[in-house]
């Protein structure tokens, strides 16, 4: 018995599974139909990112990238998001693909969609 409880504590004490960084939150949401162009793209993740190692690409349906950014964007973002400021966009639809390093190491990449429907821009 004595040899059995002294080989438990020989074993390393449980670690917390890491996660990959998931979008809590974006704009525009996924999928959003919107009356005019956005002036920025914000995602909001479950962690703490690496901005500096992040990339977000903006393209016009399956067609050529209109913007690509590093995160680094405003300094004064928070640390679980990534900020990207855009120029006027005109009526269409975009898809929004993004790369991100988590703070704990791990790559999560995704997209989301959203179509302007107005011709007001900002």
């Amino acid at each position: 018995m004595a040899l059995t409880f002294g080989a438990g504590l020989l074993l390393p004490p449980p670690r917390p599974a890491a996660a990959h960084a998931i979008v809590l939150e974006s704009f525009p949401a996924r999928d959003a139909v919107l009356p005019r162009a956005p002036e920025r793209v914000i995602l909001r993740f479950n962690s703490k990112i690496e901005r500096r190692l992040s990339r977000v690409t903006l393209t016009t349906g399956g067609g050529p990238a209109v913007l690509v950014s590093s995160g680094d964007g405003d300094g004064a973002q928070e640390p679980d998001r990534l900020v990207i400021p855009l120029r006027p966009l005109a009526p269409g639809s975009y898809v929004v693909r993004y790369k991100v390093l988590s703070a704990d190491g791990h790559i999560t990449e995704g997209a989301l969609r959203f179509t302007i429907i107005g011709s007001d821009t900002h």
